[in-house]
């Protein structure tokens, strides 16, 4: 009888830890308002490319609130079975790290566009 105690209370501390790291996190709503203040003060940066680093700055934020640990493509990894659009996030970083580390590289409207909507898209999401 005390072991089927014992198997019993091992079992529920078990599913107890199960769901406590498999809960959802979720932005404390001091984060919100700061995330989307940093977003409308990025909007209002004349520099394209430099939009672009601004919000890849901001998700890197958004991810570090929610707990994730790391470099943001550690952050990415963690956190990207929760975002729809995983892909395109990894591209508007990788957009990010391509303006930062190759001075001269030439970035289209259309590519900046693509890499702010996912961004944007992820933040709202979270």
């Amino acid at each position: 009888m005390m072991w089927f105690v014992l198997l019993v209370g091992l079992a529920f501390l078990v599913l107890v830890g199960m769901f406590w790291a498999l809960r959802r996190r979720t932005l404390p709503a001091s984060a919100r308002a700061r995330i989307r203040s940093q977003w409308t003060a990025m909007l209002a940066i004349p520099d394209p490319a430099r939009r672009v680093m601004e919000a890849d700055a901001i998700l890197d934020g958004a991810l570090t609130a929610l707990r994730y640990r790391g470099s943001l493509g550690d952050k990415l990894k963690a956190a990207g079975p929760r975002m729809r659009n995983i892909d395109a996030v990894w591209r508007a970083h990788k957009l990010r790290n391509r303006i930062a580390h190759e001075p001269g590289s030439t970035v289209t409207a259309a590519q900046i566009q693509e890499a702010l909507s996912a961004i944007g898209k992820v933040l709202e999401s979270l």
